[in-house]
């Protein structure tokens, strides 16, 4: 019979029959099995059945699964999805069916028959009842399982945490815990962190698991975890639970080897409100262990753990802050009776570290005026390495100095995360976390005290409260200290002024009197070196130093010029100025090698508005000087400008008197000198006694030479030496610098020998002659003797280091007399010249008349010719000449000649060459011929290289013929009365005696009546004027020209005016010479 023909009544009756025997099932694996055989009893065919295990699986320990794999066919899947029933036909026919309550999918069932076995619509509603029969049976024993399940694992949590409310210790509650938990729920492994308030780490606290080698128990694989960081950091972060139950596929498990065996975890938030404590971990060495069922029961252990870990956290903390108060009355107490300061914070940081447990404290005090935050006392083996470590409070890094300029309290549990934190050389090394508070009194932040950790996330609100409590009462005791501190002190000053003012009143001298203001500052004062800088003009000097060296003192004003600028603020304060590390080092801290943070305070020197100079102090170590000490100081440089200022106007007065009777005896003794040489004899010998100086010696300067004149008070061998012999240039560095530079030049004397005298140590510059004069031991200065740009030599004295105090005004005293040696050789000087230029005037005088004997006396005159001529040297005396001399056979010879030079080797040239002309012309008739002939007799004894440029031409007075011969001189002029062209005579060979056996050639021109011939010398076309032009060839032809018609003398008058009229004011810069020749008819 087939199932489709099956009777409805009995199949119905079947499936309530089903209904009631899965009722009285709790096993989901025979329920699966009932069900398929129900199906085949009704249908046949191939029957499936696919339950949801994850839903449907009963609480417990031990579980198999049912389904072999995945929902085995398609037509399934779409019924899980869709929630419908689904039907096809395409091989076979198939029915699925999801079993579903209350919308959720239970399971899903599938026949499948042959396809000649349809399924009716009977069949179809069979079907579908069962489905509704199925899911209610399933749902309602699910349900009373799970509720038996629950009252089991719900008194297993009544029973442990029942057996943990006494327990208020909180590591020894977590022990119990996890012990109870793993030993009573029987899961592989159990933990519990703490998350403790304001910090980043969950901290291990206990754990429970698997019996480990020989019986023990695995150590805990994990001690801290950084919140966010994994499973059990994302819980603390979220506040969420976490399961997974297949920790294979949970990218975010760290797997961990001494606990290989886990396959599941679920990580609960132990957490009160929204306050969260901490993290419970559990883990199953069984895959998919965590039902939701489970999930229930752990979510109330979890909230009963927090219970008790909150409860524990407020009794610890209850007794911590009764400790802590315990420790502020007791730190109170021991303090108010300490008025030694350092005593104080040497105990309250014993106090701290031993009562708080915190190994590293540290106090500092703050001092607002010097911007600085000084490190008074600390605990640990460390804490006497710090002494005298300071902090910028401005500085923006750090939280000391963030605290100390803000008055805040501070707590970083994690350093690395607080952008104001910077590391220090505060203990420890790997700071990792930080409570700074501030120590105030009456509203001003006194000092700050700071505790650092090498651990993160310790400081709890409780350690907040106890250190500021403390801090209050620091403050009060640490104001009572320098209150009694600053009275003690103020005693002490009082006797110290007393003292001062005494020496004051008393017949002492000024060095002494600075001496014991100084003396007495640095019993008041912290203070290693004190030095008194005094005003001369626009400089300033040290003028007493105790506790350095004076030399090293003014080299570190050399070295570095901006250690004055201390000097100059102080000068422009009103206050003594107390010196920051950021500010430049002063001449002190410059001169004895002081770290940039030492200490230093400057005071202004001052009468009325009158500044004297600074009064300084300076500490190696920094912070040093505060308020008292810019009062104190100020009033010890009130007392030091009134000495100061008595002393200075009594040394003036004498110094000037001194250097007034020392420049009158100076003036007698150069009034009274018969010679030169009598009065440097007399200066040099004088000079020591009158000035003080220990030595003086005179150089004289003559042709590059430096001649020793006379010398003084140095020793036998230091006085041969330096006046044996005269000194070139490089021999005696120091007069060659003095005449360089025009100015005086200071040298330092290393040793008094004749070689240290003759190469001291320079200082070049004015500044390093400022220098050397201020620290030198033993010096060489040399003092030009020069009146103007004119130098005439060196005066050299030596100055001892006992004479150092007056040195400045020596040194003006020796430079008026150098002025006055300098105006004395002056004076003998220009008598000498002026005797030498009235002989070498007349000697030139005399060369002029002999010169111009050799010159025509006067032209001859000749019927139908006419002659002029002239001649101007542009010195005394010159090197052109001219001549005129008649010939036999009716002729006229004509000569114009430039020597190369000028002056006096010019005219004897000159005289050398007319000689000759005018003895070869007696036998030679050929103007070329005659030239040639003189060159050759000229090269021989002509040594110094001159030569002549030179034209000569033979007139015909008959015929009018020229015949010429130009030795490299300038072509001669020929204007045409006809057609007015001007016509030169060009060079026809080379100038005279520069190369012998020269060729040169004579040419023939023609005179006719009216023309005139105009033979000159360079001096004519190189006149210069006043807008430095030349005068030319192209001027002289036009002046030729326009006056050619004019006669001789008057051609020679015009050519001449238009010359100097073009020179203007300017005088010829060679001779001027010319001749004229012109053929009437």
């Amino acid at each position: 019979m087939k199932k489709s023909n099956l009777p409805k009544k009995s199949s119905w009756n079947q499936v309530v029959v089903l209904g009631s025997q899965l009722l009285e099932m709790n096993n989901l694996a025979a329920q699966r099995d009932m069900i398929i055989s129900a199906l085949q009893g009704l249908f046949g065919g191939q029957n499936e059945v696919w339950v949801n295990e994850n839903l449907l699986r009963l609480p417990g320990r031990q579980y198999q699964p049912i389904n072999t794999s995945d929902i085995p066919t398609a037509e399934m899947d779409q019924a899980k999805s869709t929630g419908e029933l689904v039907q096809t036909s395409i091989q076979e026919h198939r029915l699925a069916i999801p079993i579903i309550s209350k919308d959720t999918v239970l399971g899903v069932m599938q026949i499948s028959r042959p396809s000649e076995t349809p399924f009716n619509e009977d069949e179809i509603e069979i079907f579908r009842g069962m489905a509704a029969h199925i899911a209610l049976a399933i749902t309602n024993t699910h349900h009373i399982a799970v509720e038996q399940w629950r009252i089991e694992q719900l008194n297993l949590v009544r029973k442990v945490s029942a057996q943990i409310v006494d327990i208020l210790d909180l590591d020894e509650l977590i022990r119990r815990l996890t012990q109870l938990i793993q030993k009573t729920f029987q899961y592989y492994y159990v933990a519990i962190f703490t998350l403790e308030p304001a910090q980043k780490i969950l901290k291990f606290r206990s754990s429970a698991g698997p019996v480990g080698f020989k019986g023990k128990r695995r150590l805990s694989p994990i001690l801290e975890v950084e919140v966010g960081q994994g499973l059990i950091g994302l819980v603390a972060l979220t506040g969420e639970e976490i399961v997974s139950n297949d920790i294979q596929e949970e990218p975010r498990f760290k797997f961990v080897a001494s606990l290989p065996e886990t396959m599941s975890e679920v990580v609960l938030p132990l957490k009160i409100e929204d306050k969260i404590l901490g993290v419970l971990d559990i883990q199953s060495n069984e895959a998919a262990a965590f039902h939701p069922n489970d999930l229930l029961v752990l979510r109330a252990l979890a909230a009963n753990i927090s219970i008790a870990v909150e409860g524990a956290h407020l009794y610890g903390d209850l007794q911590k802050r009764a400790q802590h108060l315990a420790l502020v009355a007791e730190v109170s107490r021991d303090i108010t009776s300490i008025l030694d300061l350092d005593d104080l914070l040497r105990k309250v940081a014993a106090l701290i570290q031993e009562r708080l447990g915190y190994p590293h404290v540290h106090l500092f005090s703050v001092h607002p005026n010097r911007r600085r935050i000084y490190h008074e006392a600390g605990s640990g083996w460390r804490a006497s390495a710090l002494e005298g470590y300071s902090l910028d409070l401005d500085s923006p890094f750090g939280l000391i100095p963030w605290v100390a300029s803000h008055g805040q309290t501070v707590v970083a549990n994690d350093v690395s995360i607080e952008p104001r934190f910077k590391p220090s050389a505060l203990p420890p090394e790997n700071t990792r976390a930080e409570l700074v508070v501030p120590l105030i009194y009456d509203g001003q932040v006194v000092g700050v005290l700071d505790i650092q950790t090498e651990k993160t996330n310790v400081f709890t609100d409780g350690d907040r409260f106890i250190c500021e409590a403390l801090a209050d009462n620091i403050a009060a005791a640490i104001h009572n200290a320098d209150l009694y501190q600053s009275e003690k002190w103020r005693r002490q000053i009082a006797d110290s002024l007393r003292e001062v003012a005494g020496s004051l009143s008393a017949n002492v001298s000024v060095d002494d009197v600075l001496d014991t203001i100084l003396g007495e500052l640095e019993k008041d004062l912290p203070c290693e070196v004190s030095a008194i800088f005094l005003l001369d003009g626009n400089d300033i000097y040290l003028g007493h130093i105790r506790g350095a060296d004076p030399i090293d003192v003014e080299l570190a004003r050399k070295d570095w010029p901006e250690s004055s600028n201390f000097l100059a603020e102080a000068l422009n304060s009103d206050l003594p100025i107390i010196r920051k590390p950021i500010d430049p080092i002063g001449p002190s801290g410059a001169a004895k090698g002081y770290s940039a943070d030492y200490s230093s305070i400057a005071a202004r020197l001052q009468i009325g508005n009158q500044p004297l100079g600074v009064l300084t102090l300076a500490h190696p170590t920094s912070g040093r000087y505060g308020h008292e000490a810019q009062a104190i100081t100020s009033t010890f440089a009130g007392y030091a400008a009134v000495a100061i200022e008595n002393a200075r106007l009594f040394d003036a007065a004498q110094e000037q008197a001194y250097a007034s009777a020392a420049l009158l005896q100076v003036a007698q003794t150069v009034a009274n000198a018969d010679n030169l040489d009598d009065l440097l004899a007399s200066i040099a010998r004088v000079t020591p006694i009158l000035v003080g100086v220990e030595s003086c010696a005179i150089y004289l300067y003559q042709d590059g030479i430096f001649l020793p004149s006379h010398a003084y008070g140095m020793a036998d061998d230091i006085h041969k030496t330096i006046t044996g012999k005269s000194f070139s240039t490089g021999e005696y560095p120091l007069l060659d610098t003095v005449r360089e530079c025009n100015r005086l030049v200071v040298g330092s004397l290393k040793s008094n020998n004749p070689e240290a005298w003759l190469c001291p140590d320079l200082a070049l510059s004015k500044e390093d002659s400022f220098y050397a004069m201020e620290m030198g031991e033993k010096l060489l200065i040399g003092f030009p003797l020069m009146i103007k740009a004119e130098f005439f030599g060196v005066m050299v004295v030596e100055e001892t280091s006992e004479a150092r105090r007056f040195r400045q005004k020596r040194i003006e005293i020796i430079s008026g007399i150098a002025q006055q040696l300098a105006m004395s050789i002056l004076n003998e000087q220009l008598q000498l010249e002026t005797v030498a230029r009235e002989r070498l005037d007349y000697e030139f005088h005399l060369a002029r008349q002999i010169q111009q004997t050799f010159l025509p006396e006067q032209l001859p005159k000749f019927e139908n010719w006419g002659l002029a001529a002239y001649w101007r040297p542009a010195r005394q005396v010159g090197g052109d000449f001219y001549d005129v001399f008649l010939l036999p056979g009716g002729k006229l010879g004509l000569i114009i000649a430039d020597v190369s030079d000028k002056g006096i080797p010019a005219a004897l040239f000159m005289a050398v060459t007319r000689t000759l002309l005018r003895a070869v012309i007696l036998e030679i008739s050929s103007p070329a011929e005659v030239l040639e002939r003189i060159n050759n007799l000229l090269i021989p004894e002509n040594q110094q290289g001159m030569f002549v440029t030179t034209v000569y031409a033979v007139l015909s007075l008959k015929t009018g013929e020229l015949t010429y011969a130009n030795a490299g001189h300038n072509p001669p002029f020929i204007i045409s009365n006809e057609d007015q062209k001007i016509e030169n005579l060009n060079r026809t060979g080379m100038a005279l005696g520069i190369v012998e056996n020269t060729r040169i050639e004579e040419r023939l021109v023609h005179l006719n009546a009216g023309d005139s011939l105009l033979l000159y010398t360079d001096g004519l076309t190189e006149a210069v004027s006043r807008h430095e032009d030349l005068f030319g060839d192209d001027r002289l032809q036009r002046v030729f020209k326009e006056h050619h018609q004019s006669s001789a003398e008057d051609i020679v008058k015009a050519i001449e005016a238009s010359v100097f009229d073009f020179m203007g004011t300017n005088l010829p810069i060679d001779d001027l010479t010319m001749l004229v020749l012109q053929r009437l008819q």
